[in-house]
């Protein structure tokens, strides 16, 4: 089985956006369990987060954190974006 390079840059994009999901969730309900894939997620998802959350100004002591939406938003963008200059 093949992937197309389109293909392959949808994987990659849903892959981190599920990854970023994981990480809301995992901070909304500290509760759940998950030990090192927590660990994971969060050292995964990290160095994609801190550039958003730096340029909004996201200090401590602020409790809604807007990075992973925002993110998200320009994650999906860029997708876009790649997936145009792909199939033009």
């Amino acid at each position: 089985m093949f992937f197309s390079a389109g293909d392959i840059v949808v994987i990659v994009f849903k892959s981190f956006e599920i990854l970023i999901i994981l990480r809301i969730l995992f901070s909304m309900l500290p509760f759940i369990g998950g030990g090192d894939f927590k660990v994971f997620v969060h050292d995964f998802t990290e160095p994609i987060l801190r550039p958003f959350r730096l340029t909004i100004g996201m200090g401590g002591g602020m409790g809604l954190d807007l990075s992973p939406i925002i993110a998200m938003f320009i994650m999906y963008q860029v997708e876009k974006l790649i997936l145009q200059l792909l199939y033009s």
